[in-house]
């Protein structure tokens, strides 16, 4: 199994991403696309997302991480399918490999849509700088580091090239330069909020807050509006410990966090924010956050992957 290969691993040199499986030859076909974290295989029907071990953080490729590819790819399935029992329509077609998922072509919305539940990350960081406003929406007066919002708050951002920065962008904006129509905008936060509250639930019967996320829609080829790309993954989601939030905020703690936000504080450490060269990471730390999804992954699908 994946977890105990990682533990018996730990603080070793890292293998090659080839040695994983973590490399094809997009060279061998006549359509191919590659993100951040996957590549993918355009077909006229069906697209191939190949899950790679590559990490971003800051809009930025950071290091690969061992086994991260097979561990997102098994978790976003998981979630996808997940949904499609709650009525959420996906793009996920089937599993062809560890790596793989087959989905359907859709056009993706050049929108990402993000979703706060808790003051955390960029947001905190910005309302400790004295910024009350995010995406067109004020943000209240008198919140407490990683505090529970009144309600959770949609903050879209541009779709930006890859490892190009996404810029914040209010609803009138997003509707003004025609990256939604208002009927299609209303389809995609209902969904959003169905999949947060889903997640939320989850989560929270596995005794994890699900902090904030990342969503992608696109629309297939009959102009059905489903959700793309990944949902609730280490990547694209932050998890913290539900029976010691509480009483770590009285004792003016940060929350126990299962997610890749301390590599993201490694880095700012390092003066990094995105900008500039990248800094290198540990190997110690790439495989205590290759044994956090696999942590992650194996308590919210429920078995050892």
């Amino acid at each position: 199994m994946i977890t105990q290969k990682i533990q018996s691993l730990k603080n070793q040199t890292l293998p090659s991403s080839k040695d994983l499986g973590d490399n094809i030859d997009l060279k061998k076909h006549p359509k191919t696309y590659k993100g951040k974290v996957r590549d993918i295989i355009i077909h006229d029907d069906h697209l191939e997302m190949h899950h790679s071990d590559r990490l971003s953080a800051f809009d930025r490729a950071i290091c690969d991480v061992p086994y991260k590819g097979i561990i997102l790819c098994e978790l976003t399935k998981f979630w996808f399918e997940h949904m499609e029992s709650k009525g959420i329509p996906t793009h996920l077609i089937s599993q062809p490999g560890p790596r793989t998922l087959k989905v359907k072509n859709c056009t993706p919305f050049k929108i990402e849509v993000i979703i706060r539940g808790y003051l955390a990350g960029s947001m905190q960081r910005a309302y400790l700088k004295g910024d009350r406003e995010i995406c067109g929406l004020t943000i209240p007066e008198g919140l407490n580091k990683f505090q529970k919002l009144p309600e959770p708050l949609i903050t879209p951002t541009t779709k930006a090239a890859v490892y190009e920065h996404d810029e914040n962008i209010s609803e009138e904006n997003l509707l003004k330069e025609g990256l939604a129509t208002p009927e299609e905008w209303k389809t995609i936060k209902d969904m959003a909020l169905k999949v947060y509250e889903y997640g939320r639930i989850h989560c929270e019967e596995k005794g994890w807050i699900l902090v904030d996320t990342k969503y992608e829609f696109g629309k297939t080829s009959d102009g059905k509006i489903v959700i793309i790309d990944e949902v609730h993954t280490p990547d694209s989601s932050r998890f913290w410990q539900k029976e010691t939030y509480e009483q770590r905020l009285k004792e003016d703690k940060e929350p126990v966090m299962f997610d890749k936000e301390f590599i993201r504080k490694e880095l700012l450490a390092k003066g990094f924010d995105g900008h500039g060269d990248v800094p290198e990471i540990e190997t110690s730390l790439i495989w205590e956050l290759a044994n956090r999804y696999v942590g992650i992954t194996n308590e919210l699908v429920g078995h050892s992957i």
